[in-house]
């Protein structure tokens, strides 16, 4: 019977013949990448009769190197020990924990930050599951590791300063102010920047601290999985043992019943231990109402702050921000215009600019105002709902305070005849309707005359020519005249296909109606069913207008 040894892969090697050996063996049996990554300061080896015994600092570690390398372990034990050699897998506490190298071979956890274990967690663990030593976990991105964003590179507002103020504070005083601390808002206003930002400055600023930043399909990817691998005592030690705990998302949790319990006991230990938590959501706690009452009431305890839309001075700091790595492929006036256009989220502001910028690559041409309402506006168009020459017409007529047939007519005052020449331009461009459709239209003109006004018109917005007419629009310059005609009809268009469904559901309501009556001749069978058709009506009309 050979003897006992051992193999220290803790930096401790006493390289004897039967422990070389035993390297080399291990080393063959899972290739040298493996045993480097897995093993080389890692664990600790020994040879006990014959049981090959492999040292490793916590369960998780030892149920996932279990799984991956049970068929290279029983190799490396018969090539050691012979056909009757067995291997195990033991945990050691004293040995120093690397588990955020682990996570980085599971692709489906998406984001959870790497950081260091606090003095207060190390005392506080109270079980050999190895947590004590277990580190929060990153994902190795294809690109590199995750960059998170920073403060510096948030813009702040009048829609967001509450939150920038309460997200500050938690880095300076982390489990002592807005514990915890609930951000929501619809998407893209900046929730995510700012939890990656609370995450990066307290990792600056205070090193001792564990960190640990996930969305919530995270953590509920986490906890299905300890529950598969039975390792459920390593994950609550894991997330209840941190300093700060930083969770995105939280509307996943919708109807995830034993996941939200799960939840609710971690975010109840963390701020008992003294711990901060910092939760985000699209909308206010009381609106979760597929959420425990016991989270919700635990998230209102703390500060709720709602982070609105930037508005418009907000918009052009951020778009002059997301422009300055470009700023020579911009004209003022066009990053102007595009912080008038996107009002409602930062990420349209960020796919309208990379549409310039493609543009800018494509022709060597600097992007001005012009170029900008063009690009812009045919992406608009391609989402926008079927507008007719009578829409325009509306338009027109609403704007310039004139009628109908004061279009069609044949007078040549100015107060007419420059509002018709417009109305035949946007008519063209909006519809894309022929130029002599269009010219019968607007009182039986031949097509001619519809491209001269065209041409007229786009001089008057070559010249940059204000409009000097009495209307709404007076003191505007010609193309912002457009510009606004065409918002207008945006507008329109949306509200007719509404109206559109209206008449629809109307219709859908008498076949209801002469349905459910012709089945039964009683009246109040009758009555029924004419409630539950408009009932029918009306939810389809929201459905619709939303």
């Amino acid at each position: 019977m050979k003897q006992p040894g051992s193999h220290g892969l803790n930096g401790q090697d006493t390289c004897t013949p039967d422990q070389t050996r035993l390297c080399a063996a291990l080393r063959g049996a899972i290739g040298e990448q493996n045993y480097n990554h897995w093993f080389a300061d890692r664990s600790r080896i020994a040879i006990q009769g014959e049981v090959l015994r492999i040292s490793v600092p916590n369960p998780f570690i030892s149920n996932w190197l279990l799984k991956r390398f049970r068929s290279g372990f029983s190799r490396a034990a018969a090539s050691v020990l012979g056909p009757s050699g067995t291997f195990e897998l033991v945990v050691d506490e004293t040995l120093k924990s690397r588990s955020a190298d682990v996570v980085r071979e599971k692709p489906d956890v998406q984001a959870v930050a790497p950081a260091t274990v606090s003095r207060r967690t190390r005392s506080s663990a109270g079980s050999h599951d190895g947590a004590d030593d277990a580190q929060p976990l990153a994902v190795r991105n294809y690109g590199g590791r995750r960059r998170f964003q920073t403060f510096s590179s948030l813009v702040a507002g009048d829609c967001n300063d509450l939150a920038v103020m309460a997200a500050r504070q938690v880095v300076d005083h982390p489990g002592q102010r807005f514990n915890p601390l609930y951000l929501y808002g619809p998407t893209g206003v900046g929730k995510t920047h700012l939890l990656e930002a609370i995450y990066s400055d307290i990792r600056s600023s205070h090193p001792e601290l564990n960190v640990i930043y996930l969305t919530t399909e995270s953590f509920t990817n986490y906890f299905t999985q300890s529950l598969s691998t039975r390792t459920s005592p390593s994950f609550r030690q894991r997330f209840r043992n941190v300093d700060v705990l930083l969770v995105d998302n939280i509307e996943f949790l919708d109807n995830k019943r034993a996941t939200q319990e799960e939840f609710l006991f971690t975010i109840v230990q963390v701020i008992e231990n003294g711990g901060q938590l910092v939760i985000s959501g699209d909308r206010h706690p009381r609106m979760l109402q597929k959420h425990r009452e016991e989270l919700t009431t635990r998230f209102m305890s703390g500060l709720v702050c709602r982070m609105d839309p930037p508005d418009e001075e907000t918009r052009r700091r951020i778009v002059a921000a997301y422009a300055l790595p470009f700023k020579d492929c911009f004209s003022q006036e066009s990053l102007d215009y595009v912080a008038r256009r996107c009002k409602k989220n930062v990420r349209e502001i960020q796919g309208a600019l990379n549409c310039l910028q493609g543009h800018f690559a494509l022709t060597r041409k600097r992007v001005t105002a012009s170029h900008a309402r063009e690009i812009l506006g045919e992406l608009d168009r391609e989402c926008r709902r079927l507008v007719r020459i009578s829409d325009v017409e509306r338009v027109i007529c609403d704007a310039f305070g004139l009628s109908a047939a004061d279009l069609r007519s044949k007078s040549r005052r100015r107060a007419v005849s420059h509002p018709r020449a417009l109305a035949m331009y946007v008519a063209r461009k909006v519809t894309r309707s022929a130029y002599r459709e269009i010219g019968m239209y607007f009182g039986g003109r031949d097509h001619s005359t519809v491209v001269a006004a065209e041409r007229r018109v786009q001089a008057w917005i070559d010249d940059r020519s204000n409009l000097d007419l009495p209307s709404s629009c007076r003191g505007k310059s010609v193309e912002d005249v457009i510009h606004e005609l065409e918002e207008r009809l945006l507008s329109l268009a949306s509200w007719v296909g509404v109206f559109r469904n209206l008449l629809l559901s109307q219709l859908r309501c008498r076949i209801l109606c002469q349905y459910w009556a012709g089945t039964d001749s009683n009246r109040g069978t009758e009555l029924r069913a004419c409630c539950m058709a408009w009932l029918y009506c009306w939810l389809s009309c929201c459905s619709w207008a939303s």
